[in-house]
């Protein structure tokens, strides 16, 4: 499948929102990204501010494995030190 104009853009992340404008974010970024939203993140951050992240399956699916290619390979013996 040739790569639609969702897959070059990256995922949608604002950094500091106070609680009471999240849904309008949230909102804000469903209708830019429309039926093809695939989770969101809200994380608490300092001083009752608070980071969104809106993703489509693509960009997921994109940061995952960047994420794995980070994390080194633990060993059985690393897990039992544990």
């Amino acid at each position: 499948m040739p790569p639609g104009p969702d897959r070059a853009k990256a995922a949608a992340r604002v950094p500091s929102v106070p609680l009471f404008l999240i849904p309008k974010v949230i909102q804000e970024q469903i209708k830019k990204k429309g039926e093809s939203v695939f989770s969101i993140f809200v994380e608490r951050r300092l001083h009752h501010q608070y980071r969104v992240r809106v993703e489509t399956f693509f960009e997921h699916s994109h940061r995952a494995r960047q994420e794995k290619k980070e994390m080194p390979e633990s060993t059985v013996q690393d897990v039992l030190d544990v």
